[in-house]
Formats: structure tokens, C-alpha cells, sequence
């Protein structure tokens, strides 16, 4: 279709903000209906206030990766240059049998960890030489669709060696992605290694949910607004809120997880058993302000076989972000995924405890005086590329090029349909708005 003149966009979070700022540069009118009160969705803010003093705690993603190219030429639209993205430390620990050990986060540091053998590390390099070479692109994993026929746990235990994926994989893929290794494509741990070298994040001055806050300033955004119904009419869509309202559109971008389209989608609608088939892993964060900075200070993440019951610690104050009021500590506590399923429909005083106690348990020591605390639960935290789901997209996006996947006036996006990651998020969205304009 030409530009459509009216759009409805479901969902203010990276997905549904960066569809709106596209699809109004190109000269549409764009309304934005988000059911809470601020932007970011899950990459939104978690304030957390005690005496007058404010915490700015992301709720889910917190950095933008050096290699994140869509999300930073989004940063550079907004204003966001180079001097208000803050470069974060990446001096990580892992945690094997009890004892600390730094997180290699680059190539020449993996060929010298003691955390592998010399005979993995061998392996190693020869598979960072062939990935060198032939990667699969965080920005385009469905490109590498060819290579989705097993897990990443299977795959480097049998290509690197054992200790790489109970040792480093828990380290990146649980606790960065919460996508255990043996439930993930092995297309998505060879990208997360492709990218490794050089790899720098970086953070907006006052957390992540600053971008989305910038982004959603120059755009029509009605908010604590739910979408409850679609009604295709012809040419338009009308679109039901839960507070009795309808708008009209030409075209709707449904702009969140999966079960925004299960809910909304029409029965008939090409992309309607996709949806139901999504898998996310829950997120279930304790979010904590302390009287001093927190006792470690870098991220903790436990490695080694075996079920661990936390993805990881973090120090919010490290990060240099402003984040946490001056000489103050802060400290986000994510439950690994088979704990946050267990806990997500838990009372918060009990996830308080168990969280606390199994942070104390990892880091060795006492967290120090806890003055407030808030627990943070994603029923749809982070989506889960399970083999043969990239095979899935990549069909979609030839249907989507030849036409035949005719889904209409009703797009969707979400980092679901991309990569597990704010840039699969942004870039999902991208492509969803140069469908719609395809779109006859």
C-alpha cells in the first residue's frame, strides 16, 4: 500500500516505538495504545524510591550492544550520541564450585582461561577461525536457518568441549538471554561468539528506559490504554479499546509478545499459529536499594553443571549511569528460568527471601543493609529460539518477499520474530514497517 494515513500501533516498548518513529518519518499519523503508564515495555523503567531518594532500576534489557546497529542509529535519531551513551564495565565473575573467576569476554581471553582445558581451547580457536569467516549475524539470524538442527549445549560440547558448555555458556546464554544452552538453537550461541571480539555495551546516562523515554517523547502515545479487539472491515481496521473507545485505522502493528497476537489476532490471520507456538522464559527479578555501594563490585554469575537457581547478580552502581543515588548500592537479582517459572505467580515476600538468601549463598557474603526492595516478574521475559524456530522465520520471510503471506493490514513485531535481544526487537519492527508499506 502507498503510506497509510492512519496507524495504530499495540505496544510502547522498543518493538512498538521504533515502528511508530518509522512509520511517522514516512509520513503517516501514528497513535501508540500502551496499557501502562510509561514507555519501554519490558526494557522500561523500575523506579524504586525510599526516603525522597530514587533508584532507576531497567526492567529487563540493560545495555546496547557495540554491534546493536539498528538500536544505535535509533539512539543517534533521538539525540543520544556518543557523549550520552555511558560504556559499561565488562569485568564479569563466574562462579565454579565456590570459587570466583573472571568471565573471559573476548577471544584472546577464552584461549587463556583456566576455566577450559588446553585441548578445548585448541578446538576454540579453530571454531572462532571458521566463524571468522562464516557467521550467523545477530542482526539476521533467520539468514542462518540452514544451521538450526540442534542445541548449543549439544553442539559445543561436541565441536569446543564439555567445559565450555557447562563452564561459559551459562554465561552468556542463560544469564545474558535467559535461554538455557540446552533448549537454544546452536545458530544463536555462534552468533553471541561471532560478535564477542570487540564487543563493547553502553548504556544511556540514567538507564535504558532514557532511550524509550526519547523515542515515545515525539510520538502520539495514549497510555494505560488496552487493546481488546481487532475488527478488520475492508480496507480499515478498527480497533476496541477496554475503556470503550475505537479507532479507525488503515493499517494496526501489534507490537508486543506473542500473547498480544494470540489475544488479538484474527482467527484466519497467516501469522495466528506462530503465535501460539512462541516459547519465552519468565523473568523474575529482586530489585534491591542498599545503604552502600554493594559488596562485589562487578556482575556474579554461577556456572558449572547442573541447575543453578539465579541467572546472575548485578551492581547498579558500577555501571556509572546515575542510576543509584551518590554513595548509595543497588543490586538486580534475576532467578534463572526454571526458577522464575516456579516463582512467577508467588507472592513477592517469598520471592524476596529465596532471592536474597540464594545471592548471599553466590557471592559469599552479606549483601549489607537493605533499605527497600522490589520484585519484577515477565511472564513473556525473554523469547526462546528452540531449534527449528529460526527455519520457522526464515519461511515466513520468503513468504513475506513472494507475497504470499498475506497477513494485511495487521503486522507484527517483536524481538520473537528476530533475536532474543533488544536489536531483534528493533530491527523486527523495521521489517514489519517495510512490509506494511509492500503491503498492496
Amino acid at each position: 500500500m502507498a503510506v497509510p494515513r492512519r496507524v495504530v500501533v499495540v505496544g510502547a516498548g522498543p518493538a512498538g516505538l521504533t515502528a511508530a518513529r518509522a512509520l511517522t518519518t514516512a509520513g503517516a499519523t501514528v497513535t501508540v495504545l500502551e496499557r501502562d503508564p510509561r514507555p519501554g515495555g519490558r526494557s522500561g523503567l523500575a523506579e524504586l524510591r525510599v526516603d525522597g531518594q530514587v533508584w532507576r532500576f531497567d526492567q529487563g534489557a540493560e545495555f546496547v550492544a557495540s554491534f546493536y546497529r539498528s538500536t544505535r542509529y535509533l539512539a543517534r535519531q533521538v539525540g543520544l550520541g556518543r557523549r550520552d551513551l555511558v560504556r559499561l564495565p565488562m569485568d564479569g565473575r563466574v562462579v565454579l564450585d565456590g570459587r570466583r573467576h573472571p568471565l573471559p569476554t573476548s577471544m584472546a581471553a577464552l584461549l587463556r582461561t583456566p576455566l577450559l582445558s588446553a585441548a578445548s581451547r585448541r578446538r576454540l580457536a579453530a571454531v572462532g577461525t571458521r566463524l571468522t569467516a562464516a557467521a550467523p549475524r545477530w542482526g539476521n539470524l533467520a539468514a542462518a536457518a540452514d544451521l538450526d538442527d540442534g542445541d548449543a549445549a549439544t553442539w559445543f560440547t561436541a565441536h569446543v568441549g564439555r567445559d565450555y558448555a557447562e563452564r561459559i555458556l551459562p554465561a552468556t546464554l542463560d544469564a545474558l538471554t535467559l535461554s538455557p544452552a540446552d533448549r537454544t538453537s546452536r545458530v544463536v550461541g555462534m552468533a553471541q561468539l561471532a560478535a564477542a571480539p570487540g564487543t563493547h555495551l553502553y548504556c544511556p546516562r540514567g538507564g535504558l528506559s532514557t532511550l524509550w523515554e526519547s523515542v515515545a517523547a515525539a510520538l502520539d502515545v495514549r497510555y494505560e490504554t488496552t487493546a481488546v479487539a481487532l475488527r478488520p472491515d475492508g480496507d480499515r481496521v478498527h480497533v476496541d479499546t477496554a475503556g470503550g473507545d475505537t479507532l479507525t485505522a488503515d493499517a494496526v502493528l501489534l507490537a508486543g509478545p506473542p500473547s498480544l497476537a494470540g489475544a488479538l489476532l484474527p482467527a484466519d490471520h497467516p501469522d495466528r499459529r506462530l503465535a501460539d507456538d512462541a516459547e519465552f522464559s519468565p523473568a523474575v527479578l529482586l530489585h534491591v536499594a542498599l545503604a552502600a555501594p554493594a559488596p562485589v563490585p562487578h556482575r556474579v554469575c554461577p556456572v558449572g553443571p547442573g541447575r543453578h537457581p539465579l541467572a546472575g547478580v548485578e551492581p547498579l552502581e558500577i555501571r556509572g549511569t546515575g542510576q543509584v543515588p551518590d554513595g548509595r548500592g543497588g543490586l538486580a537479582i534475576c532467578a534463572a528460568p526454571q526458577l522464575g517459572a516456579e516463582l512467577i505467580d508467588e507472592p513477592d515476600r517469598p520471592i524476596r527471601s529465596l532471592l536474597l538468601a540464594e545471592a548471599e549463598r553466590l557471592l559469599g557474603q552479606p549483601l549489607g543493609d537493605i533499605l527497600g526492595w522490589s520484585v519484577v516478574r515477565h511472564r513473556y521475559g525473554v523469547p526462546l529460539f528452540g531449534v527449528g524456530w529460526l527455519r520457522r522465520l526464515h519461511a515466513r520471510d520468503d513468504a513475506l518477499r513472494a507475497g504470499t503471506h498475506r497477513a494485511g493490514r495487521i503486522q507484527l513485531a517483536g524481538d520473537w520474530l528476530a533475536s532474543p535481544s533488544l536489536e531483534g526487537a528493533v530491527r523486527s519492527a523495521l521489517h514489519a514497517c517495510a512490509t506494511l508499506l509492500r503491503t498492496p
